[in-house]
C-alpha cells in the first residue's frame, strides 16, 4: 500500500463530508419534526411553524449540500 501523497486534502475531503452528512441529517430531522408539527403533534408551536420547519428542512436536504458542492469544486 502506497502512502497517502497529500494528507491535507484526505483530512479535507473528510471534514467536507462530514459536514455534509450533518446537513442531510440535520435537515431530515428538520423536515420530519415541521411534518409532525403540521400534522398535529403537540410540540407547543404553531401551525405556521411546522410549515417553516419543513421548508428549512427541505433546504437543508436538497438545496445546500447542492450549494456546498459547487463552492468545493476542484478547478478544471
Amino acid at each position: 500500500m502506497m502512502p497517502d501523497p497529500n494528507p491535507k486534502l484526505e483530512k479535507q475531503a473528510r471534514d467536507r463530508l462530514a459536514i455534509l452528512l450533518g446537513l442531510r441529517a440535520g435537515g431530515g430531522v428538520l423536515a420530519i419534526l415541521g411534518l409532525w408539527m403540521l400534522l398535529g403533534g403537540s410540540l407547543g408551536g404553531a401551525y405556521g411553524f411546522g410549515w417553516v420547519l419543513m421548508v428549512m428542512g427541505i433546504g437543508g436536504l436538497v438545496v445546500l449540500p447542492k450549494i456546498l458542492l459547487r463552492a468545493w469544486r476542484s478547478p478544471r
